[in-house]
């Protein structure tokens, strides 16, 4: 069982492109049966657990992999599957945190979200070490990562990360994807990003996110790209050489706002994607699994 634990302002939405695009029906991104405290206000970080696995396979017989923000593996998931093989990516906690100050300027307005109120909340701070450990503690984290074998790639070495997941870690993947322009300015998160004084804001209440990264960045992925060996380089520039001649076309983050129709677009420009595969995924997503979970839930 393959496991993508889908950090936040990562690079996950690509990803979980690709993973449906390597195994179609045979994926699901993961969601709890039941949202129970401490995360009814925060219901994206809610953790999905053993037992939300046992329904997800009564619904996905031939499951081989899945994902999500809900995949944590501070969770009992391993248990019941104890080859369960996790990866996850990880990015600058300076970038990441000023992208989620972004997120919520764009969904609340300026007004509404005030930086300095913003960075208070509690949702706003060491994000990448909570989805691993489940609470701000970098060593659980480090622990975890260790324990599980959980390989982590990082958003700011994206294609380089990709080759080495498939080399050596998950050789069934199809990371062929495409690039997309999303991005229409970030003015905001730039605009943190860009002082001395709103960069050490952002530092403050983000320490166990900046010491769990350095370690990855520094021993974790060192690490990864000694195992793969001299030849990466070569391959690095000839993956980008082929993602140079993929269709490029431009898309808006107001379009991507609309799932429905964003989704649609790309079913129907899904080179270099597996189009099969990635529409009886989201077919099997949102006409059976989404449906017969929120049945579930009104019962329950």
């Amino acid at each position: 069982m393959l496991a993508f634990v889908h950090i936040h302002k990562t690079g996950g939405t690509t990803l979980q492109w690709i993973m449906r695009s390597s195994f179609g029906p045979r994926y699901c991104e993961v969601e709890p049966l039941k949202i129970a405290a401490p995360y009814v206000q925060t219901p994206w970080m809610a953790p999905a657990t053993a037992a939300d696995l046992a329904y997800l396979e009564q619904l996905y017989p031939n499951l081989e992999s899945i994902g999500g923000h809900h995949v944590q593996p501070h969770t009992d998931l391993h248990g019941r599957y104890p080859n369960m093989r996790y990866f996850t990516f990880m990015r600058d906690p300076y970038k990441m945190r000023a992208s989620m100050y972004q997120h919520g300027v764009e969904a609340l307005g300026e007004a509404n979200c005030v930086f300095e109120e913003w960075l208070e909340e509690e949702q706003s701070r060491n994000r990448q070490t909570k989805m691993i450990a489940g609470t701000a503690d970098v060593n659980k984290a480090i622990a975890i990562i260790q324990q599980k074998g959980i390989f982590v790639g990082l958003t700011d070495r994206f294609n380089e990360s990709l080759l080495l997941l498939k080399s050596l870690f998950a050789n069934n993947l199809n990371i062929a994807y495409r690039r997309m322009n999303v991005a229409t300015g970030e003015t905001a998160a730039k605009r943190v990003l860009s002082s001395p004084e709103t960069r050490a804001m952002l530092a403050k209440g983000n320490e166990a996110d900046l010491e769990l990264y350095n370690y990855v960045q520094r021993k974790l992925y060192a690490d990864w790209q000694r195992e793969y060996g001299h030849g990466l380089a070569d391959a690095l520039a000839q993956f980008e050489a082929t993602l140079d001649h993929q269709p490029q076309p431009k898309t808006t983050l107001s379009f991507m706002s609309k799932p429905r129709l964003f989704k649609l677009w790309l079913l129907w420009n899904a080179e270099p994607f597996n189009g099969r595969n990635v529409t009886l995924a989201l077919a099997k997503k949102y006409l059976f699994y989404r449906p017969k979970l929120q049945l579930n839930r009104i019962r329950n």
